[in-house]
Formats: C-alpha cells, sequence, structure tokens
C-alpha cells in the first residue's frame, strides 16, 4: 500500500520521543543527574540492616568502591529499561515505533536522587519484569500452568533480594483473574511455585543450620512504619504523592479518551493500573524504604503514560514528553533541597 505525503508527513511526526535528539537529550539528562549523585555521594555508603535482606547485604559487601557502586546502579538501571523497553515490543501496548518506555522509565529513576547509586529493588525489578512476562503471555489461556509456576518463583527468587515483593503475589492472582487465566490448575501451580521455593529454602536453612534468611524475610515484612510523622514528611514525600496524582490523571485521562483499544489492551493496563496503586499504598507503611516501592511504581507509571502519549502526535507529543521532564526536574530539586 503506498501512503500519500500527508500520511508519510504525519507518520514521521508521530513519533518525536523515538527520534535520536531526543534520545541524546534523555540520555545527556540521566548522565547529569548520576554525575550529580556521585559529586555528592548520595546513597553511599550504601545502607545495610534494618529492612534489608541478608543476600543484598552480602553482595553490598562488595560494592564498597564508590565508582564500582555507581557504575552498577546505572547498569542496572539501563538493562532494566531496556527489558521493559522489550517487554512492550513483545506485548504492543500501543502501535507505532515508540521507545517512551526506555525513556521514562529511565528518567523517572534518575531524577529520583534517593535511588542512587543502587538498592535491592534494582535487582528486583528485573525478576518483577519476567514474572510479568509470563503473566502477560498467558493472557486467555487457562492451561498456561507452567507459566504460572514460572510466575510465582521469578516473584519468590526476587523476594531474596528484596522481601516486600511478596506482598505482590495477591496482585498477580488478580491479574490472572483480569486476563482470564485463573482457575483451579493454574492457581495450584502458583502455589507449587511458591511452595516449592520456600521448600528450597527450608532445605537449604536444616543444611546450613542457619535460620536467619527465613526470619530475615519475616523481620522485613513486619517492620512497618506508618509514613505520615515527623515534621518534614510532606517535603519528603513530595515525589511519590506527585505520582499517586499523576497516576489519577492518567486513569481518567485513558478512560475519558481511549473509546477504540481492543478488550486485551484493556486488560493490561487495568493490571498495570492495579500493580502502581498497590506499589504506592503499600509504600505508606514502610517508610524506611518508601523509594524501592516508587521504583515499582515507576514500571507501571511508564508504561501506561507511554500508552497514553503514543496517541499525541507531532508537537503536542514533544511538550507533552518535555512538561514530564520539567516536572521531574523540579521535584530533583526538592529532593535535593531536603537531602542536602
Amino acid at each position: 500500500m503506498i501512503r500519500t505525503g500527508a500520511e508519510s508527513f504525519k507518520s514521521k511526526k508521530r513519533w518525536y520521543s523515538s527520534t535520536l535528539p531526543n534520545l541524546i537529550f534523555t540520555l545527556l539528562i540521566c548522565v547529569a543527574c548520576w554525575y550529580i549523585g556521585y559529586n555528592y555521594w548520595l546513597g553511599f555508603p550504601i545502607k545495610t540492616g534494618s529492612g534489608t535482606s541478608i543476600l543484598w547485604n552480602a553482595i553490598c559487601g562488595f560494592l564498597t568502591d564508590k565508582d564500582y557502586a555507581y557504575l552498577a546502579g546505572f547498569i542496572l538501571l539501563m538493562l532494566a529499561a531496556i527489558l521493559l523497553q522489550l517487554f512492550n515490543f513483545r506485548f504492543v501496548f500501543f502501535r507505532g515505533k515508540t521507545i517512551l518506555p526506555f525513556l521514562l522509565f529511565l528518567l523517572f529513576n534518575s531524577l529520583n536522587p534517593v535511588f542512587f547509586p543502587v538498592r535491592p529493588v534494582s535487582i528486583a525489578i528485573f525478576l518483577i519484569i519476567f514474572a510479568m512476562f509470563e503473566l502477560f503471555g498467558s493472557y486467555q489461556n487457562p492451561i498456561a500452568s507452567g507459566r504460572m509456576f514460572n510466575m510465582m518463583f521469578y516473584i519468590c527468587v526476587g523476594s531474596l533480594f528484596w522481601p516486600y515483593l511478596l506482598w505482590f503475589i495477591p496482585v498477580f492472582w488478580i491479574g490472572m483473574y483480569q486476563f482470564r487465566i485463573l482457575n483451579v490448575r493454574t492457581f495450584t501451580a502458583t502455589l507449587i511455585g511458591l511452595f516449592t521455593f520456600f521448600w528450597f529454602m527450608l532445605g537449604w536453612c536444616i543444611w546450613k543450620h542457619d535460620w536467619s534468611v527465613l526470619i530475615n524475610m519475616v523481620q522485613c515484612l513486619s517492620d512497618i512504619h506508618i509514613v505520615f510523622t515527623g515534621e518534614s514528611w510532606l517535603t519528603k514525600w513530595a515525589r511519590p504523592l506527585c505520582f499517586f496524582f499523576f497516576m489519577i490523571f492518567l486513569l481518567f485521562y485513558i478512560s475519558s479518551q481511549d473509546t477504540e483499544s481492543s478488550i486485551r489492551t484493556r486488560h493490561f493496563l487495568s493490571f498495570l493500573f492495579s500493580f502502581g496503586f498497590f506499589s504506592f499504598f503499600l509504600s505508606l507503611f514502610y517508610a524506611f524504604t518508601f523509594v524501592d516501592f516508587e521504583c515499582v511504581c515507576y514500571l507501571s507509571a511508564s508504561l501506561i503514560a507511554s500508552y497514553a502519549f503514543s496517541k499525541k502526535y507531532g508537537i503536542a507529543s514533544l511538550l507533552l514528553y518535555y512538561l514530564i521532564v520539567a516536572g521531574l526536574i523540579i521535584l530533583l530539586f526538592v529532593s535535593l533541597w531536603n537531602i542536602l
């Protein structure tokens, strides 16, 4: 099919976010933010102990050098953003070529100074995306027991680095229901995946005569501290609250503007909204590790915002993207003012 000149022009103008200059612009901003974090030693030395897993504390023992810590954090973030982009390519949330998921996820995390240089969720986020690959890849396949087993096993492995990931198991069960996967067979597969993981953990603890790993998980999950305490809680929580209202805006925007999406896309978006909101509300109960929940929320927000803004083209798409960047920079300065 031969496109007319107007159609070709519109196609070229539609995907401003995927142009090379915009990619370079985004990467420069992210590198600048990482340089600021490196220069001011933000998050270094890496905090361990209360609220973190034993495995994560052991990994931090190898990240005592500032250069290696920041390099490892930046590489992990880049790889996670690339994996999220591949996730979008695999399940095609929206038509057209765009790298918005990669750009937004990279921006959301890089312009959050509390995220530097590396955190437990930096590794756990990979297992979350792998679990989502299994869940989304099983859409309306009620006999996908093997994939549901893998999904649950990925979540459990991620909990070794970030124990709070276990709280997200009910969200994945809800996702199974939304995707028409949930039945006795698939639900049993998830339980087998859960029990298999902890059976191995139990065997390891018995063999080593050391129950510290399981005890540490329970301690992390039960270490609840409500966030609305202290004099500066509003400043500290400006970013999470902004992202919460940003998600609310996206929910109403997509509900009012998006009337032609397939049922499959609506189910996918419904799960991502549930996942993002659940992450935010969980963060309210874990004041000392709330930034890790923020990163999980960024995962949902990146995909949802990419879907919403991909329907804009030309100058509107470009302005929306730069508006997000400007808002993130303002939040960055607010956070730096509170930290420094």
